[in-house]
């Protein structure tokens, strides 16, 4: 059954509001806390990401991909974020939750835009995903939202309506540079006539040798038909992007690393089943940037966050529907 615009946009104000560091000091240190957007446009990918830390400060990331990445990290000593709302200001970037949509700005460095989100499906919320001892982070996630607005790209203005895009808030307790890595990705079709939607992750340890949890979202519409999760989908990655990063922000943080790494796998499979149904994916990474985050576990390390723009293809039987979804997927990749 299908879900009014009204009730989406309800279920989203409910589960979507910023939760703020904990009161105990001990616990604030290592609290983190962003809400992030991606719209996929008819040649370009946009990242926004409002990013909270436990001692109050904050930062703005806005990246754009058409043939390269470009991006700028803005540093907020005082973002205006209030527990509880969905309101949030960071200097000359910001959300907003108006008429029961986003409203996602960026009047400073790096790309401007302006954008609003209209929900297009129920949101999904993860608790406490273990990310090594002492560590875990939660997941709200809206899969699937329809952006109109504008954004600035290499010097142009560039309008656009009714692109699909995707959000989530993450919030949890954890240090960069501690013992996990993940890969997490999410696929929309190419043709907007295809109803479905696919959102995948896997996490690790640091190492890569052993994985902690692993989800295969697949959506209808607005509505969540499937969810794979741990031994229900199992990862493989082959080769890797060899080409190096096009764009790395912020650039200082970049002379810390060589120039090229092979962080990121030129293919990336799942297969998810249960019971009778089955779903595969196949995602071929393409131009890739690096959003760079000093390590709290090692003086000398950075972290790197790769995101990848890359080619979906996905396949399989579901709630009795055969599934077809190809498409552009952005797929991160972290490391470090």
């Amino acid at each position: 059954m299908s879900l009014s615009a009204a009730r989406l946009s309800a279920l989203a104000a409910d589960a979507d509001p910023w939760r703020g560091p904990p009161f105990e000091l001990e616990a604030r240190r290592d609290y983190k806390e962003w809400q992030h957007f991606v719209v996929f446009g008819e040649d370009w990918t946009l990242l926004f990401n409002l990013s909270l830390e436990g001692g109050g400060a904050g930062k703005a990331i806005t990246v754009v991909c058409r043939s390269a990445w470009r991006g700028h990290v803005a540093r907020c000593p005082r973002p205006e974020v209030r527990p509880g709302r969905m309101d949030a200001t960071f200097d000359r970037a910001a959300m907003r939750w108006r008429g029961g949509r986003y409203e996602i700005v960026n009047h400073g460095d790096g790309a401007r835009m302006e954008v609003v989100l209209a929900p297009a499906s129920v949101p999904s919320l993860s608790h406490d995903i273990r990310l090594g001892p002492g560590a875990h982070l939660s997941w709200c996630l809206v899969p699937r939202l329809l952006a109109s607005g504008w954004v600035e790209i290499e010097g142009q203005r560039r309008s656009f309506e009714g692109r699909p895009a995707y959000h989530d808030h993450n919030w949890g307790r954890f240090r960069w540079g501690g013992d996990f890595s993940w890969e997490w990705g999410c696929a929309v079709p190419s043709d907007p006539a295809v109803p479905w939607t696919v959102v995948f992750s896997r996490m690790n340890d640091r190492a890569r040798t052993r994985t902690t949890a692993t989800s295969v979202f697949l959506l209808r519409g607005g509505a969540i038909v499937r969810y794979f999760r741990n031994a229900e989908a199992r990862f493989t990655t082959e080769g890797a992007v060899e080409a190096r990063p096009s764009g790395r922000v912020p650039a200082a943080a970049a002379l810390l690393l060589p120039d090229h790494d092979r962080d990121v796998p030129r293919w990336t499979r799942f297969e998810a089943s249960r019971g009778g149904e089955s779903l595969s994916g196949e995602i071929e990474a393409g131009v890739r940037g690096q959003i760079l985050v000093p390590s709290e576990m090692d003086i000398r390390g950075v972290v790197r966050l790769n995101e990848a723009h890359a080619r979906a293809r996905i396949r399989g039987v579901c709630a009795g529907e055969a599934v077809e979804l190809d498409g552009p997927c952005l797929l991160e990749v972290v490391r470090g």
